[in-house]
């Protein structure tokens, strides 16, 4: 249920949580998934998380660079991937944890927020910096 992974969140100081099902990662469910399908329109105790969640997941490399990771998130328009590291997933990165918080802030929209996401790590690789 929705409730289950806004206890997680809650928990974990977490923005997302991936959901399960039959032992396999089928999908993540956001703090803005919650905010925009469950407030005010269903019950999250009553709601199952398959009903509200992301899918498919995007997977990038432990390896991957900060820049190309941007772009990613910009052209998916997702703002987490799971972040795998020899097949298995080591975690999850979000669009907070690889832009400065005054480009998310200054987004209006999420279209705005892809689009800025996608120039900074555009900005990254022509700098030569491919970030960490």
């Amino acid at each position: 249920m929705v409730q289950d992974a806004i206890d997680k969140f809650n928990s974990h100081k977490a923005t997302a949580c991936l959901i399960e099902k039959d032992g396999e990662y089928i999908g993540i469910l956001t703090r803005e998934d919650v905010i925009q399908k469950i407030t005010g329109k269903k019950d999250p105790k009553s709601t199952p998380a398959v009903e509200v969640m992301s899918s498919p997941l995007y997977t990038v490399d432990i390896n991957m660079t900060k820049a190309t990771a941007c772009i990613m998130i910009a052209e998916k328009e997702r703002r987490h991937l799971v972040v795998e590291e020899n097949g298995n997933i080591a975690g999850v990165v979000s669009v907070g944890d690889l832009v400065p918080e005054e480009m998310i802030s200054a987004s209006r929209t999420g279209s705005e927020l892809f689009i800025r996401v996608g120039n900074y790590g555009d900005q990254l690789l022509k700098g030569g910096v491919a970030g960490e």
